[in-house]
């Protein structure tokens, strides 16, 4: 008899052996599930940054008479090699609310909304949650989803817009009407609610005509790393002669927010790891008290030709045996709970949503499921079975023989 096929047949006959799969089952269920929400939220927060920022944004520091103009930014980036798109855009902040409204004439009222307007140029745009025809007449506006829903507007409307032009004394207040052509979705719940995209040349008159674009958003060929095009974008800018520009990849656009969600997604892998370590050390434990039971089993094992190195074989193959399962059950546990995660939270919270979309930026609870984090899991658990099995084996391997018979 193989020991693998003798330690099957432990686990299945003993009872403390099943429970003991099943402790660090539910541990591996934790992390596999923890890591999952982690891994959906930082993913979907990369995707919405990248999709929004694009590679990289360029962002000129002085824009006035004396500064650079957009033709020439424009010049010096196209000429940058693994550039695929350069886009420019004018983001302003404003107040809206809709037409008519007693409370477009104070602009402290609560019943306006603040928001970034972007500005963007539709025939160049990339965005995915941006669609060019929408934008194709003048004075359009494109709402995203949540603040469509607060204001309680649809697609034909006409929203007020304030907000000013100028600086120091000449600053003004200035206001137009805007046409409701749709709205978009970004999955982030933030975006969604204190953004609109118009037509740049719109925002631009809106504006005085002071200001032509904030920023410079830049997409590179597949095989070109944001930083490396940030790189290449700085030396054009430089040779053009254009100083004082800020050029920053989609990441650094993240901030402190992605660093955040990164230290915490380390830190989070730590701690849970933690829970399945002490899973795995009760198998010491639950083995230890298995040698003393069988020690008759061991003393027979020896009579009949086993070494002191199968005996601590078996039991060590056991302990695999039993994390193998244990992993198995709790990876298949992790699976359900990500597919059912809102009725798992329901069913936590009473029947009230725990995972709210204005604290957690999105909708629904992201997971992502990383193959990478899958395989360390496994593997750190097996590893830690295996190392809180070497005490019990040494204990049985060093059980002498006419005592362990002598025991029965």
């Amino acid at each position: 008899m193989s020991l693998l096929h003798l330690a099957w047949t432990y686990f299945r006959r003993r009872a403390l052996l099943t429970l003991s799969a099943l402790g660090i089952a539910l541990g591996v269920a934790l992390v596999f599930t923890t890591l999952a929400v982690v891994n959906g939220f930082l993913s979907e927060l990369e995707r919405t940054l990248r999709e929004f920022s694009g590679d990289v944004v360029v962002r000129p520091l002085e824009i006035g008479p004396l500064a650079a103009g957009r033709a020439e930014y424009m010049r010096a980036l196209e000429a940058v090699d693994g550039l695929e798109s350069a886009t420019p855009r004018l983001n302003w902040f404003g107040l809206v609310g809709r037409r008519g409204a007693r409370a477009l004439s104070d602009p402290r009222s609560a019943d306006l909304n603040g928001l970034l307007l972007v500005g963007v140029e539709p025939e160049r745009e990339r965005a995915a949650a941006l669609h060019a025809e929408l934008l194709a007449q003048p004075g359009s506006l494109i709402l995203g989803d949540e603040l469509a829903q607060r204001l309680g507007v649809a697609a034909g409307d006409a929203l007020e817009v304030l907000s000013y032009r100028g600086s120091g004394r000449d600053l003004a207040p200035v206001r137009a009407t805007f046409q409701v052509a749709g709205s978009f979705r970004t999955g982030q719940y933030e975006q969604d609610l204190d953004r609109a995209i118009v037509r740049r040349e719109d925002l631009e008159r809106f504006l005085g005509g002071r200001v032509p674009f904030t920023e410079i958003v830049l997409r590179g060929a597949r095989d070109i790393a944001p930083e490396q095009l940030a790189a290449r974008a700085r030396m054009a800018l430089a040779e053009a002669g254009i100083r004082g520009a800020d050029v920053r990849t989609w990441r650094a656009q993240g901030g402190n927010l992605l660093a955040a969600v990164e230290n915490q997604r380390g830190t989070l892998s730590v701690v849970f790891f933690a829970i399945v370590a002490v899973a795995a050390f009760q198998l010491l434990a639950t083995l230890t008290l298995t040698v003393t039971e069988k020690r008759h089993d061991i003393g027979v094992l020896g009579a009949l030709g086993a070494g002191p190195a199968r005996v601590a074989g078996f039991f060590m193959v056991l302990c695999l045996v039993i994390g193998a399962a244990g992993t198995a059950l709790g990876l298949a546990l992790g699976l359900w709970l990500c597919r059912n995660l809102h009725v798992v939270e329901l069913w936590i919270g009473g029947g009230e949503r725990i995972f709210t979309p204005e604290l957690y930026q999105f909708p629904e609870i992201p997971i992502a499921v990383d193959p990478g984090s899958v395989s360390v899991l496994v593997g750190a658990t097996l590893a830690a079975a295996l190392l809180f099995s070497c005490i019990p084996a040494w204990l049985a391997a060093r059980l002498p023989i006419v005592r362990a018979l002598h025991h029965a």
